[in-house]
């Protein structure tokens, strides 16, 4: 009689079995009892306010999806141990999974504030479901923890265990997160326009007035920090620079230029100004712009950007409610598609600027422009230092020099102040990783690229954007003029303070990866929010899953900006986690080589190198007492900026060498190489001085490699930097013969093993420390 009473009175349990009913009855603390005298508390937070009289219904195209996934719901031993750890009763898995799903099939409203919100994750569901193929039924675990929690069927400290859980992953109300701005009644100023339209300019300018507060800038690129902080000091403003790789601390500073990641919102601010607002939607990198919108104490906040993003800036102002201003500029100088295509490289003239999509097509296109047309070519890509990428852009804007033409890649788009009359695309297509093959790009970017030409206050009054071909020349003129397509949503990921927690949550989990995607199966999104890609910090985490470390030092770890492509910085990333975890000191143990590159495959070797020094300082700036040879590597990363500019002279080709000669490259790398600064060592005269009759750059294989010279810690190079040199001296003198062009790498790789042999025969004494 009471199970009747039960069922009639509770309407949570209106479509209950009768065999949970009866289960339910023989508990200690029956949870059906608690949830009939408080029927509403069955609800998670979010969906009490909801309309007890809203019906919500499954949509018809997803609706037999969604019931064979919840089907399989009961018998996903992963959320049964997942429950059991909170406090779940093993023998009560199948009652609570199938009331679960009897109450979530048969009435979502209970689990739903609206139509928009059930038809979101029904969608969701599908999509997980095609992708996963397996798993995707793990996505009704934290309603399963609503369901558990209202009904009692955990004690009360497991059910506040799930319920902190629930918040963890519970992201569809970000601004939240940070409660101190949240409190705060902020005024959002957007400053919207194209490239060279002034926007950032005027954000900059209400920067400087900033009150007692002071004032902060977060730009997306080092080198936009670097700018803002030369150019606010250089107005009388005291201001510190803050990146991951670098600090730079003025004493009674009021304004600090940071990247967008190192955003300080733990601290009032009276003005700051996010820039590239519109990366707020990047997959990578979108969540540091989330972050700082929504974490930062701030009296004003100036963001700047493209109109892409203006929808969803006021969407979110309103949200977390704040006043929102938009102001709009037009760009300061026109800018027009050509009517002609470029046709050759033998067309480029001064002011121009080529756009490729990868490191070899730069410098094939740099070699072929400087045989064709007899100018000289500075080049900017990504895997350029910073500090270089800054160097190039100087050298081109100065009109002292030869230097009339830039190619680069699409990081030209962005954090220079380049005077540009003419941009080139080489191609509209760019590969897009991933096995996605090539692909066009899109037309955001391409506007964004074109839009560099023609600079207000250059010496080029207009810009003109063209392709080399003619079939390129259509979809560039189309994206132009194609309408701006709107943001929709913005990316997020968790801190390493939240991961701890969910991990605490957790307890059976210990590998990183694996907590990353329990945590992202169980968050819980709206259409305004998406998760970044997480696939470069799940990477590292299968790398570094059998060293012992704390959790938070795995996931910054985890954070670092390392290349793990390559097996250089692979092995280095790995014996720096090493050596951390073992507590000891981490010494920056990388060898540069004495002369600069000749090539650019030799190039690339020391810009990988540039990377590690910047990983080695990027690290020390968060473990301070494990990389503790910051000053050393400060030393080393000066260095390497000289073997890389020194490095692009090199492979500048000089068209008025005599036609019959071996040495082609430009004779200005001779006198800058002669006046850079070298390391030297009292050995090396043993082999004798590199002033002697035989050049520098024509000096026998074996005799380079023999005068190595220690590093600048003393050590002694091993047999691995030898063998290396001697590979960098073999691909030198090959590239002098042949004029850079290489022979086959069968050829390339018996040269190399021939010296070896005869260094390892004891060839000679000296720099290299038999």
């Amino acid at each position: 009689m009471l199970l009747r009473t039960l069922h009639r009175s509770a309407p949570l349990l209106a479509r209950a079995s009768a065999r949970p009913l009866r289960h339910a009855a023989c508990r200690r603390a029956p949870p059906l009892v608690a949830a009939w005298l408080q029927p509403h508390a069955f609800f998670s937070t979010r969906t009490q306010d909801a309309s007890p009289t809203a019906v919500l219904t499954w949509p018809d195209e997803l609706v037999k999806a969604v019931h064979k996934r919840m089907k399989s719901f009961p018998r996903n031993y992963e959320c049964k141990a997942l429950a059991v750890e909170a406090g779940l009763n093993p023998a009560e898995w199948p009652v609570a999974a199938t009331a679960f799903r009897n109450a979530f099939l048969r009435s979502p409203e209970r689990f739903f504030a609206d139509q928009s919100e059930l038809l979101h994750f029904a969608r969701d569901l599908d999509a997980q479901a095609q992708k996963l193929k397996r798993g995707s039924s793990f996505l009704f675990y934290p309603y399963f923890l609503d369901f558990c929690k209202a009904a009692n069927y955990v004690p009360a400290l497991d059910s506040d265990s799930m319920f902190t859980l629930q918040q963890l992953t519970d992201l569809r109300l970000p601004h939240e997160l940070y409660p101190l701005a949240a409190a705060m009644k902020r005024r959002v100023v957007y400053h919207e326009g194209p490239t060279n339209s002034g926007k950032t300019h005027e954000a900059l300018a209400r920067l400087k007035r900033a009150g007692d507060d002071g004032g902060l800038y977060c730009g997306p690129l080092r080198l936009l920090a670097l700018e803002v902080y030369e150019r606010m000091n250089m107005d009388g403003l005291y201001t510190s620079l803050v990146t991951g790789q670098e600090k730079k601390l003025l004493p009674h500073a009021t304004h600090v230029s940071c990247t967008v990641e190192m955003a300080n919102i733990n601290r009032r601010w009276d003005v700051a100004v996010i820039d590239e607002i519109q990366l707020i939607g990047d997959p990578q990198r979108g969540w540091a712009w989330t972050r700082a919108f929504f974490g930062l104490q701030a009296n004003e906040i100036h963001v700047c950007g493209s109109s892409e993003a203006v929808h969803l800036v006021q969407k979110f102002c309103a949200a977390s409610g704040d006043d929102f201003e938009l102001r709009s500029y037009a760009r300061r100088s026109p800018l027009e598609i050509d009517a002609e295509h470029l046709r050759s490289y033998r067309h480029v003239r001064p002011g121009d600027c080529v756009v490729a999509f990868s490191r070899r097509e730069i410098f094939q296109i740099k070699r072929e422009i400087e045989v064709k047309t007899g100018e000289k070519c500075c080049i900017i890509y990504g895997q350029l230092p910073p500090e270089t990428r800054s160097q190039q852009a100087r050298l081109f804007n100065a009109r002292d020099n030869a230097y009339n033409i830039l190619v680069a890649s699409d990081a030209v788009g962005m954090g220079l102040n380049l005077n540009i009359a003419r941009v080139v695309f080489s191609s509209v297509k760019k590969f897009s990783g991933g096995g996605g093959g090539m692909t066009d790009i899109t037309p955001s970017l391409a506007k964004q690229i074109a839009g560099r030409a023609g600079r207000f206050g250059s010496a080029y009054a207009s810009g003109v954007a063209t392709c080399l071909q003619e079939a390129d020349l259509k979809y560039l003129r189309e994206s132009y003029e194609q309408p701006p397509t709107p943001l929709t949503s913005a990316g997020l990921f968790p801190s390493s303070d939240q991961m701890e927690e969910f991990a605490k949550q957790m307890p059976g989990i210990t590998d990183l990866g694996d907590l990353i995607d329990k945590y992202v199966l169980l968050a819980r999104l709206d259409g305004d929010y998406f998760l970044c890609n997480h696939a470069d910090m799940k990477d590292a985490a299968a790398l570094l899953r059998d060293v012992d470390m704390k959790l938070k030092d795995r996931f910054t770890f985890c954070m670092a900006p390392v290349n793990l492509r390559n097996p250089l910085a692979r092995r280095v990333f790995l014996d720096y986690a090493s050596a951390h975890a073992r507590d000891e000191s981490v010494q920056l143990d990388i060898y540069l080589p004495k002369y600069a590159p000749q090539t650019a495959e030799a190039l690339r070797d020391v810009e990988i190198k540039a990377q590690i020094i910047d990983l080695y300082l990027w690290l020390s700036f968060r473990f301070e007492t494990t990389f503790a040879d910051r000053a050393l590597a400060e030393e080393r990363k000066a260095r390497v900026l000289e073997l890389v500019e020194q490095g692009l002279i090199n492979t500048t080709y000089n068209k008025d060498a005599k036609r019959g000669s071996s040495h082609r490259w430009s004779s200005e790398r001779r006198d800058a190489s002669s006046s850079a600064p070298r390391y030297t060592s009292a050995s090396s005269s043993a082999v004798g001085d590199s002033s002697s009759s035989q050049s520098q750059y024509r000096r026998p294989v074996l005799q380079h490699a023999q005068r190595r010279t220690p590093s600048g810690d003393g050590r002694k190079p091993s047999a691995a930097d030898r063998f290396s040199d001697i590979e960098e001296a073999v691909r030198e003198q090959q590239a002098e013969e042949e004029g850079g062009k290489y022979q086959s790498m069968e050829t390339l790789a018996s040269r190399i093993q021939s010296q070896w042999r005869k260094l390892s025969r004891g060839g000679g004494s000296g720099g290299g420390g038999q």
